[in-house]
């Protein structure tokens, strides 16, 4: 497999995945999400209807979140 073809299974994660990856906590999170973190690119909440919403399940991107940090 060549470095073109790889996919990354876990790019958008829920908070519990997340918080087991970077150790972070609920309120850590919550910071990150109103200050630094951009709706749309770290995060994104997505209703099982599909509209949009602010009591959907909050989905986050891993590797968008690690790049930020990387690039801090």
């Amino acid at each position: 497999m060549t470095k073109n073809n790889i996919v990354f299974n876990h790019e958008w994660i829920v908070e519990d995945a997340l918080k087991d990856l970077t150790g972070l906590d609920e309120r850590q999170i919550e910071r990150y999400r109103q200050g630094c973190w951009i709706e749309g690119v770290h995060f994104k909440r997505v209703s099982p209807s599909g509209e949009k919403t602010q009591r959907g399940i909050t989905w986050y991107n891993h590797p968008a979140i690690n790049q930020l940090i990387q690039e801090a």
